[in-house]
């Protein structure tokens, strides 16, 4: 059962890898898995919520593409071909996360019923575009070191890491005007939750930045940023747990105020997560 690609056993496999290959592809397989676990409970709070579904579909998004740039390492060794086929995988759901997340933002501030059909098609569209041009300049390739190692150029980079970025920081923004503006200090606890928890994709990638002018130690900072991206969906999901945790305090407040307990956008609006 512990087979990797032509009947080639596992410990076979690691025997040709890189460490850093290793490290590489056992580190993004397990995050992307259990980045994945957390990123379904989302939906149990609340399945019919749309803002829920959006956060969870986000996040599992985002769990994927980072499952697919792990056993793209793993599966290098014996075909570059599939290697790059995982990449591509991953280029695309990575993409897709940024745009999901953005509507995201978009619902909690403006409120789920700003979410018109137009939005999703301009993102839609971007997104569509940047994975085709992302996928089109973006490569697995041998690394000179034995090992083998992701390239692109500055148009493969803008599409895939550029853009996205903005979406998240975007959503980021937001999210921030948000927590400033709520006066319910449950719901402001919350979407603080929410804030920094969709702001550690960046801190992620800050990381990886870090690592490409800091020498200290190839582990060190992409480490550093796995721990970062598990830590995302952890502090999201216990975001939603916080109505829970404080609705027995809130009681009476709740029963006298104009205004929600769970609400999460400024303006009040119908739909929220939760």
């Amino acid at each position: 059962m512990f087979y990797i690609l032509n009947s080639r056993p596992i410990f076979e496999w690691a025997k040709l890898v890189t460490t850093f290959n290793l490290f590489t592809s056992i580190a993004w397989i397990v995050a992307g898995i259990i980045s994945a676990i957390i990123s379904v409970l989302f939906l149990t709070k609340n399945p019919k919520k749309r803002l829920n579904q959006l956060f969870s579909s986000g996040f599992i998004s985002w769990s994927l593409s980072l499952l697919f740039n792990g056993i793209n390492f793993a599966v290098a060794y014996r075909s570059l071909a599939a290697a790059n086929i995982f990449r591509d995988l991953g280029v695309a759901t990575g993409v897709l996360s940024a745009a999901i997340l953005l509507l995201s933002a978009i619902g909690i501030y403006f409120g789920a019923e700003s979410l018109h059909w137009i939005l999703y098609v301009i993102l839609g569209l971007i997104s569509v575009t940047s994975i085709t041009i992302g996928v089109l300049n973006d490569w697995v390739v041998i690394d000179g070191l034995g090992g083998f190692k992701t390239t692109d150029n500055f148009l493969g980079k803008s599409f895939v890491q550029i853009i996205p970025a903005v979406f998240v920081i975007s959503g980021a923004i937001l999210l921030t005007i948000t927590y400033f503006t709520l006066k319910n200090k449950t719901a402001k606890k919350r979407i603080g939750y929410f804030t920094i928890g969709f702001s550690t994709i960046i801190l992620g990638l800050i990381m990886f930045l870090v690592d490409s002018f800091v020498n200290i130690s190839p582990y060190l900072f992409p480490s550093l940023a796995i721990i970062t991206w598990l830590a995302g969906p952890l502090l999201m999901l216990a975001g939603f747990y916080v109505k829970v945790e404080t609705s027995s305090q809130m009681h009476s407040e709740q029963r006298t105020s104009l205004h929600k307990t769970e609400t999460l956008d400024p303006k009040h609006k119908i739909e929220r997560p939760s």
